[in-house]
This record gives C-alpha cells, structure tokens and sequence, in this order.
C-alpha cells in the first residue's frame, strides 16, 4: 500500500517536472533556432533536394541513399524532403525543431527501462530526462543534419534491441537494424551487438544465420554504395592509437567536460570510466539474474563503446577535443542516462539521504551551467551560420577553407535562384548593409597575423585577428555584430565574439561579457591583406560603422 502511495505520488511529481522542462526546452530551441544551412546542411540537404528535384523517378529513390562523408543519411534526407513537399521550400528550422521533438521518443522507450523502487520513486527518472535532453548539446541541437543522423540511429539501435531480446519478435529487428545502419554510420554496429545478443541468449542456430546473412547483405549493399563516392583523404586511417583506451573513455564521459583544457578532459575520461564500471556490474547482474532489462541496458552500452572505439580510431586526429566535442556529446548523453538506469537497478541496500541527493545537484548544476556557458557559443555560431551563407550567395566563397569550397557556393546560389531556400528577412545581411544608417566611426583597432598549421589540408589556419575595445556584445539577442571587410565591391562577411566576465565581474558590472569585441578572418582563400574594416550591427535598426583602417600588421 505505501508502495503504491508512493509511487502515484512520484509520477505525479515525475510528469510535473519533465512537463515543465521539456516546455522550456522547447521554447529555448524555437527562441534560438536558426533557419539558415549549417556546414553538412548545403551537402546533406540543399544539395540533395536540388539533385532530387532533377532526377527521374528512379534517381529520386536512388538520391535518398548518396553518400554524405562516411555517412549514408537516409532519414535526415527523408526531413529535407517532407520539408520541401509539404511547403515547396526548405525550413531548416523546421527540421531542427521536429528532429529535437524525436528525442522525446528515445526518453520513452527508456523510461520502459525504469524500475521504480522503494529507494527510487518514479521521480528520479527525470534526472535521466535532464540528461539526455539537455543544453550542453547545443551544436547538434541546433544543428539540423546532425540532430537527424543522431536521433534516427539512437531510435532505431534502441528498438532493434528491445526486439533482438525478444525471442518472438527478434526477426523485426532486421528491417530496424538496415535503417540504423543506412541512417547513420554508427548504426552500423548493430549487427555486432545483435550477435552478441544472440550469443548471450542461447538462441537456436537458424537465428544466428538468418542475423548475419542479413547483416552481410545490408553492409554489401552499403560499402558498394559507399565506394561511389571517393573517400575524403584520411577518412579511415589510424591515427593517435597511443590514446585510443582514454578517448573511448572521453567519449563516453564527454558530458562531464563542464570545462576547457586539460581539467575537463579529465573529467570526461573520469566520467567515462565510472559508466564502463556500472556497465560491468549490470554486466555481472544480469548473469546472476538474467532479466531482460538489465541485458538491454547492457546491450545498448556495447553500442555506444562500439561507436567510441570508432571515433577514437578514425576521427581523434586533433586530438582529446574533438572526441569530447558537441558533434558526439548526444552519445555520451544516452551513456550517462544508461548508467543511471543501471544504478536505480543496481542499488539495493540503503543510501544515505546526502548521497541520493547528490546525483540531483550535479545534474542540475551541469544543466545550468551548460545553458549559461554555452551562451555565447549560441549567438556566436547563430552569427557565424549567417556570415557563412552571405559569403557563399554573394561572393561564392567559404572563407573558412583552402579552397572556398565551390560546390557550396553553386548550391547556395542555385537554392537561392530556384526558391528552394530563401534566407529569412532577420539573417539576410545584404539586406542589413542595405538598410543600415551609415555611421563615421574612430577605430582604436589590434590587429594580429597568425598562422596555424592544421592537421588537414582543408580548413584553413591562417587568420587575421581584429580586436575593436569600444564595442560590447550586443544585450539583445536580436542583435549581432560583424565585421564586414571590402575589397573593391566585394563585401566579405565575419562574425565577431567576446570573452566571458569573471564572476565576480559580472556581478560587478551586471553583464555577462567582458567589453570588447574580436574577430578572426580568415583569409586562405582570399587574401584579405589591406581590406577595408568596417563594422555591422544588424538587428531591426541596423548600423554599419565606417571606418578608413585597413587590415595591414601596423595599422
């Protein structure tokens, strides 16, 4: 009866809080969302829907399964185009916003793995929620390619095992397993984790056979269609193998990189380990026990190593950082949303009341900090996914690249001549430096030369960086500021940013930056070398500050 009691009581509060969270996260997402490409967005999606709108019925059908890198992305490419069908254009935001609303899927069929107890009352599985949908993912949320290739391999992967774990229903988990793998490269693993299941459970021999016959055929049909597309240089070579234990660890304990450098590496190497510890003990449970929730928490955890192993292989070129980046941290969320299913089932004896309580403020205190520190980030990169799209319409150019990347310009420019994509009034900047009241403007400008030698031969290292002291970043969020360098009628286009206050400096001076703005231009493609500065301030009223300094070392 005091079961009971209780456990209503905890769904009450369960429904309550997840209600009121979700509605703010969304509204966060639609408050910040921007319906302007991003990056992969020009191949994975614009370029895609011009190469459909071209094709013939049979090319239609064959262009949802062109390779992307070493992707194939067949339900991202399913939003671009149920997306352009149902309004004859593209709305990134959009697909941002349905793709996030998916989460809320994989959070119920995690929630089917929740087991409330007397020491943990339904209530404690929003802890899980504020793990798995949570701020500090912000450049996949935000993001529209990379929310739908993550969450249409973390959906399927997660129902293909709940099938493969049911002795009746394990053959449905074949068509599930073929649109991870085509939906995703990581979803690729499902076929070895579908073995071991099968191995783990004793299955009859016909269902290994059926498994890996299906699983040959799919991977077949996928590297052939993969091998269409020349690989990018040094897409699948080995590299930083000495870290290779410590980034699968980083990688499955990114979440808890809270801060820069070599103190949040650690962290997420820390984290990473206390997660393969827990799974090890569900491991050791559920060969004592053999209840099926404990091996489909278990099996969903050798999917994310799986996934690790071959991040850390392929993709740890940079190093630590970018195994912790935002790009893979939605992985590491499920990971740590695993692990504390696994701990509400594992903990059995009582726990001291500090101790339950513990896991609250640290999830708690990681969801606010994410949301404060990654303020900048947001606007910053909204800035940046502008400027991007100006320079590709109107100068052809990815400035950020060694060679302006020209196929994203020819998109660009073809999406914007057909209709398919119309940038927004708010984030058309021609239109800003239209409008905009010109103003006289005394310069007191830094200007730094800096060259880079990066890993790849891409992206490009060299940069000039303009600091300007008299301006601060902007209080609204509907403003921006970007420095807009002419070279004769050319205008090229950069987003600005700012540092972060001190604490105690931004209760001093009740802001949250430092004042002072800079900006780095890059300039491989096109040497920027004695452009013309000038500063824009876009926004309902926008200004463009004129100035007569040129970018030269002494200016």
């Amino acid at each position: 009866m005091y079961l009971q009691k209780s456990s209503s009581t905890g769904y009450y509060w369960l429904s309550i809080l997840s209600t009121l969270y979700l509605a703010g996260y969304f509204f966060y997402l639609t408050f910040y969302a921007v319906d302007v490409p991003y990056i992969d967005d020009y191949d994975a999606l614009l370029q895609y829907i011009l190469t459909y709108e071209n094709a013939s019925s049979l090319g239609k059908i064959k262009s949802l399964f062109l390779p992307h890198n070493e992707h194939i992305i067949v339900m991202t490419r399913l939003s671009a185009w149920l997306s352009y069908e149902l309004t004859g254009h593209l709305s990134f935001r959009d697909i941002i916003l349905f793709g996030n609303g998916l989460l809320v899927l994989q959070l119920a069929m995690l929630f089917r793995l929740f087991q409330p107890s007397l020491r943990f009352s339904p209530v404690y599985f929003f802890i899980v929620v504020l793990v798995f949908i949570n701020p500090q993912y912000s450049p996949t949320s935000f993001w529209a390619m990379a929310i739908w290739s993550n969450i249409w391999v973390f959906i399927p992967i997660t129902l293909g095992i709940f099938l493969l774990t049911n002795p009746k229903k394990w053959a449905w988990a074949i068509p599930v397993a073929i649109l991870a793998q085509f939906s995703n490269g990581s979803g690729i693993m499902i076929w070895p984790v579908g073995v071991f299941i099968l191995l783990i459970t004793k299955r009859p021999l016909h269902h290994y056979l059926i498994w890996v016959v299906a699983g040959g055929i799919s991977c077949v049909g996928y590297f052939y269609l993969m091998s269409l597309q020349p690989a990018a240089p040094g897409a699948f070579e080995l590299r930083n193998l000495e870290m290779l234990p410590l980034n699968v660890l980083a990688f499955v304990g990114a979440c808890g990189a809270l801060i820069g450098g070599i103190a949040g590496q650690t962290m997420a190497v820390l984290l990473g380990s206390l997660v393969v510890g827990m799974s090890f003990l569900m491991w050791i449970n559920y060969r004592k026990t053999n209840d099926r929730k404990d091996l489909i928490l278990v099996s969903l955890m050798v999917f994310i190593l799986l996934a690790a192993l071959t991040v850390a292989l392929f993709r740890a070129e940079k190093g630590m950082g970018i195994v912790i980046g935002g790009r893979y941290r939605h992985y590491s969320s499920l990971s740590i949303a695993i692990c504390f299913l696994m701990s509400f089932r594992l903990i059995t004896f009582r726990v001291n009341r500090l101790m339950a309580f513990l896991p609250w403020v640290v999830v708690l205190l990681m969801t606010g900090l994410s949301y404060f520190r990654d303020f900048g980030l947001r606007l910053t990169t909204e800035w940046r996914t502008v400027a991007d799209y100006y320079n590709l319409l109107h100068n052809q150019a990815d400035v950020y690249t060694t060679d302006g990347t020209p196929r994203f310009g020819k998109t660009t420019l073809q999406a914007h001549q057909t209709g398919l994509y119309r940038v927004p009034l708010r984030y058309d900047l021609a239109h800003q430096l239209k409008t905009a009241t010109l103003l006289s403007f005394a310069p007191t400008p830094q200007i730094e030369r800096n060259e880079v030698e990066k890993v790849d031969t891409v992206v490009c290292g060299n940069y000039w960086l303009l600091k300007e002291p008299q301006f601060q970043f902007p209080s609204s969020s509907k403003d921006a500021l970007y420095a807009v360098l002419s070279q004769g009628l050319r205008r090229y286009i950069f987003p600005t940013s700012s540092s972060r206050n001190s604490f105690s400096a931004m209760i001093k001076e009740r802001y949250y930056f430092k004042k002072g703005l800079e900006v780095e231009v890059y300039d491989c493609y096109v040497s920027l070398a004695n452009a013309k500065i000038a500063w824009l301030q876009a926004g309902d009223k926008p200004k463009l500050y004129a100035t007569n300094t040129i970018i030269t070392v002494n200016p």
